[in-house]
């Protein structure tokens, strides 16, 4: 979750995220590590002043400790509380016995203490006593005791302002980078914005030269792979066009001798027909027979023109929103009463999917091509089956007929141009069928391992 939102962050984004953290934990890291030596310098020179007044003590309680002067003892220890921070004093003699007391300590953690013996030095009052200084020099000790909580106070004062100072210097620094990344986001953008734009079919974009070098060298760098994909643009529409007319005059050569073909035999049915209508003494039955022949090869080659002006000049298709499920309905609903009366039945199983960008009428005219074919080949007492569905972002069409199959080595030849198993027909309706198909960014298949009849799957785009 955490990862799939850092990869929804824009490279500013980032770049401004990656710089607050450096930020933070450069100057928590810095605040922390001098924090910690302050407060262990402070903490020494704070208990080397707490030996040094130990010491002062020791040096000033000689006197009384020689006399056993406890309420002498006791003030002086007394005014050493005078200290911040000394909780408590203590004075012992030579046996350890506590002389004098200033102070409690009632803090529960164990505090702090420092120490300081107390000896004798060679003044007339030790003279005075009999006292022999080369000996026996330790006549008692002093004990101090103190804590560290202003020490600790500080410490926190001085987290608390590091802590200001780092959301401060963040907040500049944050502030800063923003007016120099929009230098170098600003070119990203619209390099982004012409990205889309070429990606749409716009060649004509051009992309202005920032003012920092790389985004310059990234504006030229883009502006000629432009120029250069116009060019190959341009070189591969005259190359297509010129594989087009090769294409169109093989395929003329081709239509040509079907056409010569398909033309020859209904042009002899109507010749023969009408010299039989020729004959003045011919019965009404023959009359009639002979006018439904030539009615018939008139509208098949009606057909074979009209297929053929389909084929080598295409309408231009016009998209809009059209929907699969009720596009389906209206075909097999205007083809189930044609075939109905023949003995064939359309079965349609049309699931819910989203419409799609589609020319309607051509697309319903390769449909009509595809289940007309399979109504063809079925017999009566059959049906064809048609399937809308939807399977991973891509809209399904399946129709499969009870006919008797394609053979598996001409599978491969039923959308060629003038491929037909059929007496009569062109062989192009699947033939547009394929284009329109294609048109649509679709693919379309006969599928394998059918036990029988045929089986076509178009696949659109969702």
């Amino acid at each position: 979750m955490k990862l799939s939102l850092i990869s929804n962050l824009t490279f500013q984004n980032r770049l401004i995220l990656g710089i607050a953290i450096l930020l933070f934990l450069t100057t928590f890291s810095l605040s922390y590590v001098g924090n910690k030596l302050a407060e262990e310098f402070m903490l020494k020179r704070f208990k080397d002043r707490m030996e040094f007044l130990a010491k002062y003590l020791a040096a000033n309680t000689e006197l009384g400790i020689l006399l056993d002067d406890k309420e002498m003892l006791k003030k002086m220890a007394s005014n050493l509380l005078k200290e911040k921070d000394v909780i408590e004093v203590k004075v012992y003699n030579a046996q350890n016995r506590l002389l004098a007391q200033a102070g409690e300590n009632k803090l529960i953690d164990a505090p702090n203490k420092v120490s300081a013996n107390v000896t004798l030095s060679a003044t007339s009052e030790t003279l005075a006593f009999g006292i022999d200084t080369n000996q026996n020099k330790n006549i008692g000790r002093v004990e101090i005791t103190y804590v560290t909580s202003s020490i600790k106070e500080l410490t926190n004062r001085l987290k608390e302002r590091y802590i200001l100072l780092t959301l401060v210097i963040a907040g500049i620094s944050i502030g800063i980078f923003l007016i120099f990344a929009k230098g170098i986001t600003a070119p990203l953008s619209r390099l982004i914005e012409a990205a889309q734009e070429v990606a749409s079919g716009n060649l004509d974009v051009k992309l202005e030269e920032g003012s920092l070098p790389e985004t310059q060298k990234l504006a030229k760098a883009f502006n000629t792979m432009i120029e250069a994909l116009k060019q190959s643009r341009k070189d591969l529409e005259e190359t297509y066009q010129k594989l087009i007319q090769e294409k169109s005059l093989s395929e003329i050569g081709h239509f040509a001798v079907t056409v010569a073909h398909e033309v020859k035999n209904p042009l002899g049915i109507i010749k023969g027909a009408l010299d039989v209508l020729k004959k003045k003494e011919i019965e009404d039955d023959i009359r009639k027979t002979m006018i439904a022949y030539v009615e018939d090869e008139i509208q098949r080659l009606n057909n074979l023109i009209k297929d053929f002006l389909d084929f080598s000049r295409p309408k231009p298709l016009k998209f809009k929103q059209v929907n699969l499920k009720e596009l389906l309905e209206e075909i097999v609903s205007r083809m189930e009463i044609e075939w109905a009366q023949k003995g064939i039945r359309l079965n349609l199983v049309a699931e819910e999917v989203s419409s799609i960008q589609a020319d309607r009428e051509a697309l319903s005219r390769a449909l009509i091509n595809i289940i007309r074919n399979g109504c063809e080949v079925s017999e009566k007492g059959q049906h064809v089956e048609i399937h809308l569905f939807k399977k991973e972002h891509r809209i399904i069409i399946t129709i499969a007929d009870n006919g008797p199959g394609i053979p598996v080595d001409k599978k491969d030849k039923i959308f060629e141009p003038f491929f037909t198993e059929k007496s009569k027909g062109t062989g192009l309706g699947l033939t547009l069928s394929k284009k329109i198909i294609d048109a649509h960014m679709g693919f379309i298949e006969v599928l394998d391992n059918i036990p029988k009849g045929t089986k076509i799957k178009i696949i659109l785009g969702s």
